[in-house]
């Protein structure tokens, strides 16, 4: 009785290897076989595709898809402002159309500069919050009255005002970005000036 049932131990033992065995013979088979079938279709397996930039938050939970750089990878700040006002700067006047393009490249340039110093970019952030829209909205609404076929008196004021306004809006991040690169350039020139003093202290130039 004891021999049976050690008989029969090895018996399934015997069974459960062979079927091990066997599966794994029939997956190498199969995988030589896919193999062979992408030779004779005359290709490698596709690379996956590569996503950065506005699409790197879309695509990041794509198992198929490879990030670069995930974790420094960030939206631009300024971009739906510059957007908003390139939308809106249709069918103005030429003196407003000057003065919002000259406010798109003032956006354009501190979003490069935030880009690379982000510890700047709360500050921008509320100025750009505030300004935008607010100004965006005056625009509409003098657009508005400009196309209406019942003239306003205070449509010329207005348009005065709006004028300034923009002119104030540029300057304003003019001045911070003026600011940014002056600080910049001291701290520079403090940390070239304290590294000659060591070079010279060290007595390596004379």
């Amino acid at each position: 009785m004891r021999l049976l049932g050690l008989s029969l131990i090895v018996f399934f033992g015997l069974v459960a290897v062979g079927t091990i065995l066997f599966a794994g013979f029939v997956r190498l088979i199969i995988n030589s076989i896919k193999e062979v079938t992408s030779i004779f279709k005359g290709g490698k397996e596709k690379s996956k595709p590569y996503y950065y930039g506005d699409d790197y938050k879309k695509e990041q939970n794509d198992e198929n898809i490879t990030i670069i750089d995930a974790e420094i990878v960030k939206e631009s700040l300024l971009k739906p402002y510059i957007s908003d006002i390139k939308n809106a700067n249709k069918n103005n006047d030429a003196e407003i159309t000057n003065l919002l393009n000259n406010l798109i490249d003032v956006l354009q340039s501190m979003d490069n500069y935030i880009a690379n110093h982000r510890d700047k970019e709360d500050d921008i952030k509320m100025m750009a919050e505030y300004y935008i829209p607010e100004m965006l909205n005056h625009l509409k609404t003098y657009k508005e009255m400009k196309t209406s076929k019942f003239k306003s008196k205070h449509e010329e004021p207005i348009r005065l005002e709006l004028m300034d306004t923009i002119k104030m809006i540029t300057d304003a991040f003019s001045t911070v970005l003026s600011e940014f690169y002056d600080n910049m350039a001291l701290n520079v020139s403090s940390s070239l000036e304290a590294l000659k003093a060591s070079i010279k202290m060290k007595g390596y130039v004379k």
